[in-house]
């Protein structure tokens, strides 16, 4: 759908997202800041950001991720069998005198995190070759415009993305305390993250070293500087929190052998076959919901040191939350567990959340398959998704309650509720709410690449001289970068490391000795420990201890702590050989490792084909109809304020 005609005063922006399973392509557009300066006086727009507007048509997404195209061979074909396609989606819908001035940003998460430096390195410069080859669209800086994202980042954009939605930067002053804002939380197939802003100005005091500064601008060229805090947890999303569940169901199994291990977090009767070191487990659903509750716990590792109180999970140190003022929302799988098994999706409940899964695991199998021929669960597939939704929805409930400290309703708290007062407290009518699910906000989706959009439109607003640059000012803590929220020029030094892992600009010719001094060291090393010969290669382990001792040396260095710190080789280095890197999205995610059969699928609303559900005609008869509760507009319904009463019927 090309856009016919364009208002030289439009500005568009390409932002593609390329995860572990494809890159989807968002195109957006709003009008020059000058334009909405001439045309209006109204004081709460130009105290605003800019509007960004989309067409759900301007979104497409291609298969697979871009971290298949590894390898010298491979590499090549990225832009004819990938990204000429995301191209030409885009030169179909913006017009073809605005493309000079539209930029380009490709954002790489997931599956790319895996990959060996060079390897995501060769990818990454070949993406941003081709496009500058083969189109007229803009990438000033190729180190800026096509790059890595780390999780944190990623969180950053989804709670600007969030806020900018919930019309919680509209109209900003000065005066922070006139402000409030709402938490993200997101859950995918690897990581957890949260992003939000303390609610408390002592919070914010106590850990401004653990907090980044969000710098966005106004139509009238103000300032709006916000505090948020955001972390990522690798390994603890609902993938790979089943694969680690799995695994110590296997290894517990050890002490008392049998033909099969029970799963307390899978309905009765419900059997999988998992493969763990190249060997086949039979696992069967138990459907015991208590026991799969106390199963998880431990996943969370909440007895790994802290360096500071409060403390969340996994060792990490956060600022307080106050549930009884702070809101949050979760998308992904926040959202897809609760929405399409359990049909509660939206305003969060303990009570009746919670009441669903327990019925849900402990009904047998041949009961849920039953109800699934009926169209119970949103036409999930069985194996690859019921099978285990028993699972995800405890965790997302471990997740919220043991690991973020949500309170639950009479269980964490010292009210006495009697049964008329429970059944009351379940409509949640007049409660403050302090969690809600989402995947979409007014019709528009809820994506963090509109984040990144808003910083980009945000940079082209002109200041006055001292006005701070727009973009994201990393934590002290995190020793980061500053991230622009627009262009840069582009530089001819190479970079090392990519995205917002530490960056240090140096010439090739700075580092050759320290890289030319540590290679010789360990030929050195290696001659001393062994001859490479057929007769010696058992001497390699020794060889491989005596390079560790050496590498462990190195890294001590002020040499190595200004040069590598943050960098692929420098946490090889920190490390030591032995070292198994993270992995945002798993091993199994990536086409260098074998996939696992039993593996469970993130689901997006083109996989569960909502879209198109939704134009079908037997739609409101599959769904009863459009004011269905998995389909009500909940996300605009006001968080009910204590000191307003009436705040709802207002």
């Amino acid at each position: 759908m090309r856009i016919s005609s364009s208002d030289p005063q439009d500005r568009y922006g390409i932002v593609v997202d390329s995860g572990s399973s494809g890159s989807r392509i968002q195109i957006y557009k709003w009008d020059d800041y000058k334009k909405v300066r001439e045309t209006t006086d109204d004081e709460k727009v130009l105290n605003s950001p800019t509007k960004i507007i989309q067409d759900p048509k301007w979104k497409f997404k291609i298969t697979p991720g871009i971290s298949t195209f590894n390898g010298e061979e491979k590499v090549k074909d990225i832009w004819p069998s990938h990204f000429s396609k995301l191209m030409e989606h885009a030169q179909q819908i913006i017009p073809k005198e605005k493309h000079k001035e539209t930029p380009v940003f490709v954002l790489a998460t997931a599956g790319m995190r895996l990959l060996p430096e060079d390897e995501k390195n060769m990818i990454l410069n070949e993406i941003c070759s081709s496009i500058k080859a083969h189109t007229d669209f803009s990438v000033s800086n190729c180190s800026n415009n096509v790059q890595v994202i780390d999780g944190e980042t990623e969180g950053i954009y989804g709670w600007i993305s969030l806020n900018y939605l919930m019309n919680e930067l509209n109209n900003y002053k000065d005066d922070e305390d006139a402000h409030s804002s709402i938490g993200f939380m997101d859950m995918g197939g690897a990581s957890t993250q949260i992003s939000f802003v303390p609610s408390s100005k002592d919070e914010i005091e106590k850990h401004r070293e653990d907090l980044s500064k969000v710098t966005l601008r106004n139509i009238n060229g103000k300032t709006q500087v916000w505090n948020v805090f955001s972390e990522t947890w690798l390994g603890f999303g609902a993938n790979e929190a089943r694969k680690r569940y799995l695994q110590q169901l296997i290894n517990l199994s050890f002490s008392n052998p049998q033909d099969f291990i029970s799963d307390p977090c899978m309905p009765k009767n419900a059997e999988v076959t998992y493969n763990h070191e190249n060997k086949d487990y039979r696992i069967v659903g138990l459907g015991d919901y208590d026991l799969c509750m106390k199963t998880l716990y431990p996943l969370l590792m909440k007895n790994v040191p802290c360096k500071d109180a409060p403390c969340l999970f996994n060792g990490v140190h956060a600022p307080a939350m106050d549930f009884s003022k702070d809101r949050f929302i979760g998308i992904s799988e926040y959202w897809y567990t609760a929405n399409d098994v359990f049909h509660s999706g939206g305003e969060y409940n303990f009570l009746t959340f919670n009441e669903k899964v327990k019925e849900f695991c402990e009904s047998s199998w041949d009961s849920v398959l039953e109800n699934s021929r009926k169209g119970d669960y949103s036409n999930l597939d069985a194996d690859k998704s019921l099978k285990d939704a028993c699972f995800k929805a405890s965790w997302v409930l471990n997740i919220l309650h043991e690991g973020f400290g949500l309170p639950r309703l009479k269980i964490d708290t010292d009210d006495e509720i009697d049964e008329n007062a429970q059944e009351e407290m379940k409509k949640i009518s007049d409660v403050h709410v302090p969690f809600k699910s989402c995947d979409s906000v007014n019709g528009d989706e809820l994506s963090w690449t509109l984040g990144k959009m808003l910083l980009y439109a945000s940079n082209q607003i002109e200041s006055g001289d001292d006005a701070p640059a727009i973009g994201i000012y990393p934590s002290e803590i995190s020793k980061k970068p500053f991230l622009p929220g627009g262009n840069t020029q582009e530089s001819s030094e190479p970079t090392i490391g990519v995205g917002n892992e530490e960056v240090v600009s140096v010439s090739y010719k700075s580092i050759f000795p320290f890289v030319f001094l540590v290679a010789f060291f360990v030929i050195f090393l290696h001659h001393k420990g062994c001859t490479i010969s057929a007769k010696r290669l058992g001497h390699f382990s020794s060889l491989k201890k005596s390079a560790n001792a050496t590498f462990t040396s190195i890294r001590g260095s002020r040499l190595y702590r200004k040069l590598f710190r943050g960098t692929h080789l420098g946490r090889r280095l920190s490390t030591g050989l032995n070292h198994d890197v993270d992995l945002e999205e798993g091993l199994m995610s990536s086409a260098s490792y074998p996939r696992n059969p039993y593996t469970s699928v993130l689901r997006t609303r083109s996989v569960m084909s909502l879209d198109e559900a939704e134009k079908d005609p037997s739609f409101n008869s599959n769904f009863n109809s459009k004011n269905d509760s998995r389909y009500t507009n909940f996300v605009h319904k006001p968080f009910f304020n204590p000191a307003r009463p009436n705040h709802r019927k207002e």
